[in-house]
């Protein structure tokens, strides 16, 4: 067996090998897009069918179907790594389309040459559609890397096309392909630089899962804010950033046990979900917020002050109190109780900012709930801003029903 000869081996190799890797991520739940495995085999399966399957007429036609299946799988794999419309009528009637005209060129046309700018062609456009519409979905370095050796496969397929089409005089008989110099080109190309595909697709979804386990790790199940560990870490990347400055939130919802005993733990959860999402709203594009434990959550917004904080905590508590729970089989209003504090100059943590915000939400308690109680504060920032509240003093706007 001449080196020639073992070149044609290795694309299939290759390609198992990829293969296998990505059935155990997708076994393993670390990828969740299957098509990928899926789309490395049947490119596997094609090397083979195309240059070893003796006979010429059914290898060019199975050949040309398994590599257009293969371009699906490709930009399928694309489209869910990065969370894309699957737009899977139009891809699936192009695929089908090629596969009529591809039935023509072999059996009626029996031309080499046209069956294999058409199967380039369709490969290059089922997956440069898929490219195109992720690409402004990339961001991290490994999702761009994907993203532009995904373009330089779409690249080499039309590039192939073009130049065996236009600018060689290839033979037109199937049974030259196996030692055609177009054999030959695909098997290096694909060893060399399309071989960068596989690789950064490996890449991206090791990377993302390891994104999907530190958000889950972050994050609460039960209202999908973050959770005590994840707010912390969020504080940590936003102070390594800039200086420490700005307000904190401390709520927690009145009389919860009383809620989750008269009415039961799966309308408790509903509750606590509802100030999750009256939290997030209120935060959103401000800072960042957590569930801190329990009915607690906690929110910091960055470069806001005590009395720009007092005011959106009233928003939240007005908001929370007028929400209807009729539907969640709850009777009754629910209310919350906010703790305002800022963070003073010198603090490098947030720390005592919680211990102040506490001391807050627990005076707005002790005061009758369903109010809003900011920390104390000293006698100059008293002279420099008369309507801040302080911790004897309480914004309560809607006392026209009791507390839940």
């Amino acid at each position: 067996m001449g080196e020639i000869d073992l070149i044609f081996y290795v694309p299939p190799v290759l390609f198992s090998i990829v293969t296998l890797a990505f059935v155990l991520l997708w076994q393993m739940k670390i990828t969740p897009a299957w098509q990928w495995s899926a789309g490395f085999a049947q490119t596997a399966a094609g090397f083979v069918v195309s240059t070893f399957l003796t006979e010429p007429y059914s290898a060019a036609f199975a050949s040309g179907l398994i590599f257009i299946g293969a371009a699906y799988c490709y930009g399928s794999g694309l489209l869910v790594h990065f969370n894309a419309p699957r737009l899977r009528i139009p891809r699936v009637l192009f695929a089908a389309a090629y596969s009529v005209v591809l039935t023509y060129i072999v059996f009626v046309e029996q031309s080499l040459v046209q069956q294999l700018f058409l199967t380039d062609v369709g490969f290059a456009l089922l997956l440069g559609v898929a490219v195109l519409i992720v690409t402004r979905r990339a961001s991290r370095p490994i999702d761009i890397a994907l993203v532009v050796t995904s373009s330089i496969v779409v690249l080499d397929s039309l590039t192939r096309a073009v130049f065996f089409t236009f600018f060689t005089n290839s033979s037109d008989d199937f049974g030259d392909f196996a030692t055609s110099l177009y054999n030959l080109e695909v098997s290096v190309s694909t060893i060399t630089v399309c071989m960068f595909f596989p690789f950064t697709a490996l890449g991206a979804s090791a990377s993302a899962a390891i994104e999907r386990h530190r958000a889950a790790a972050e994050t609460d199940e039960l209202t999908g804010l973050l959770n005590r560990r994840g707010f912390k870490q969020a504080l940590e990347r936003d102070f390594n950033t800039g200086g420490l400055s700005g307000s904190l939130l401390v709520c927690d919802i009145d009389h919860f046990k009383r809620i989750n005993d008269t009415f039961g733990h799966a309308v408790g959860d509903t509750v606590i979900a509802g100030l999750a999402e009256e939290i997030r709203g209120l935060v959103a594009g401000r800072g960042s917020a957590a569930r801190y434990g329990g009915e607690e959550f906690m929110a910091f917004l960055p470069n806001v002050s005590l009395q720009e904080a007092v005011a959106l905590a009233e928003l939240l508590r007005v908001s929370f109190a007028n929400r209807d729970w009729h539907q969640d089989e709850l009777n009754r209003n629910v209310t919350t109780s906010c703790g305002v504090s800022a963070v003073r100059d010198g603090e490098t943590t947030l720390d005592s900012a919680i211990d102040r915000a506490d001391c807050a939400l627990y005076a707005a308690k002790s005061a009758g709930r369903n109010r809003v109680m900011a920390e104390i504060t000293r006698a100059a920032d008293l002279r420099d801003s008369r309507n801040l509240p302080v911790l004897a003093q309480s914004i309560d706007t809607t006392r026209n029903g009791a507390a839940a």
